[in-house]
């Protein structure tokens, strides 16, 4: 899969895409009926461009509205509320201030969440930690929040996961096209030299990360992680992350010994 620019659309058409643009008018005018079997879905830019192409858009193609300012876009929400009724709509917010008040005006939407970045400064520690007590533990959630119900689910599951390909970054199974027609791993990765071999990026990441001994050797989180938030810089501290990642894996645990202590239905007789 290849998240690319509108621009790009038709060199890499016939393949399976997600298409991007900050005018959404350009989105409806520019991709056909014919064009929605090869869209995963579309992502729009910001949040302050007219929605009224995309209300009369007869693609039933899923939406992604990527906040970029959390404290200047929130009420915009609002706006992107009809296209609901005809399609699934997730929000996605960067960390930086401000980003817990979007998270939960969007899950009172009935958005999905997708928090983005990584590395959230210590100072959003607390609004992280209290997203994810909202998610795990407020009865009116009815939302995923990702990337914190994807984990959840894997702990309890007791399954492998992987925050990159949680998190749409691992090249193995998505590229992202630049602008100029480069292809990267993400967003994040803009600027900077593509890897040698984008197959062996993501276990070439924590090998590395594992050899130089660091945070990661003996992280009990290193599988589902694997080095995920050690980009760009490698000496992030990732005390709050560890902190998350144990209230998930704890909530997980607490809820599967509350099922197994529950009496099965029925009680076997003929």
């Amino acid at each position: 899969m290849y998240n690319v620019p509108l621009a790009l659309v038709d060199a890499y058409r016939g393949r399976h895409l997600v298409v991007r643009s900050r005018d959404p008018d350009l989105i409806s005018a520019a991709l056909s009926t014919k064009d929605c079997d090869d869209l995963a879905y579309v992502q729009i830019l910001g949040l302050s461009a007219p929605v009224d192409g995309l209300l009369r858009w007869e693609c039933g193609t899923p939406l992604d509205l990527v906040v970029e300012k959390p404290t200047e876009e929130l009420p915009l929400l609002y706006k992107y509320s009809p296209l609901l009724t005809d399609r699934p709509v997730r929000v996605s917010v960067p960390f930086a201030p401000g980003f817990g008040k979007v998270v939960r005006l969007a899950i009172s939407l009935d958005f999905a969440v997708k928090l983005e970045g990584s590395q959230p400064a210590h100072s959003l520690a607390e609004e992280l930690l209290g997203v994810a007590s909202d998610y795990l533990y407020r009865p009116s959630v009815s939302v995923p929040v990702e990337f914190f119900h994807s984990l959840f689910l894997a702990f309890f599951r007791q399954e492998p996961v992987s925050l990159w390909a949680v998190q749409e970054e691992d090249p193995r199974r998505i590229r992202y096209v630049t602008d100029q027609n480069e292809e990267t791993v993400g967003k994040r990765f803009i600027g900077m030299a593509p890897p040698s071999d984008f197959n062996e990026f993501v276990s070439a990441q924590i090998a590395g990360l594992i050899t130089e001994g660091g945070e990661c050797r003996g992280c009990e989180f290193v599988d589902s992680c694997s080095g995920y938030f050690k980009w760009p810089a490698r000496n992030y501290r990732c005390d709050t992350v560890k902190v998350l990642f144990r209230t998930l894996a704890e909530a997980a645990r607490e809820l599967r010994s509350d099922l197994a202590a529950c009496p099965t239905n029925g009680t076997g007789a003929a």
